[in-house]
């Protein structure tokens, strides 16, 4: 039997409602926004490159995995437009190029990753940060038209290695947490 008019008009959520909706699909930007964030604090360790410890790639790689429809290639690329205007990198745009090919080899294997064990993500993560890293570093290196040393960008996707899991698990927590009834 179909919905009358009355009826359906009392199905639309209430503006609390729609704000408390709204306030959860902006969780995983807003943990990107903050783990970028992070991985600007002056920690010493970026003075040692211009290749800068990608942190923001953790979150980019996991909400793109568990919740597609909350990142999307305009987060993404908004993301990386946000990282180039601090200065996350000495070249403008090549912040915003890493996080769209993070993004794009998650993407790419979304289906393979998702159901996975932990540890399969994980190398599912390094091989997502190894590809973004290796791009970052080629333009970085033409740009300067030399070659970058490589140690201190090895030593960003370590940090980044072991900072995933930790990461991970922070955002499965706040996934079961709060994002229960987003979609």
């Amino acid at each position: 039997r179909p919905i009358t008019a009355p009826f359906a008009m009392a199905l639309r959520p209430t503006v609390g409602q729609q704000l408390d909706l709204a306030w959860r699909r902006s969780i995983p930007m807003g943990l990107a926004v903050l783990v970028m964030f992070i991985g600007l604090l002056p920690w010493n360790i970026t003075s040692l490159s211009p290749i800068n410890a990608n942190l923001v790639l953790i979150p980019i790689y996991y909400w793109t995995l568990y919740r597609p429809r909350l990142m999307s290639v305009w987060a993404v690329a908004a993301l990386g437009l946000i990282g180039d205007l601090l200065g996350v990198t000495p070249l403008f745009g090549v912040e915003m190029l890493t996080a769209l090919v993070g993004y794009r080899v998650a993407v790419s294997q979304r289906k393979v990753f998702a159901g996975a064990p932990f540890i399969i993500v994980w190398a599912g993560f390094l091989l997502m940060s190894a590809v973004a890293g290796a791009v970052q570093w080629v333009v970085v290196a033409i740009f300067a038209e030399s070659i970058v040393d490589p140690r201190p960008a090895l030593l960003m996707y370590l940090i980044g290695a072991v900072c995933y899991p930790l990461c991970a698990y922070a955002f499965a927590a706040i996934q079961r947490r709060s994002l229960v009834r987003v979609f």
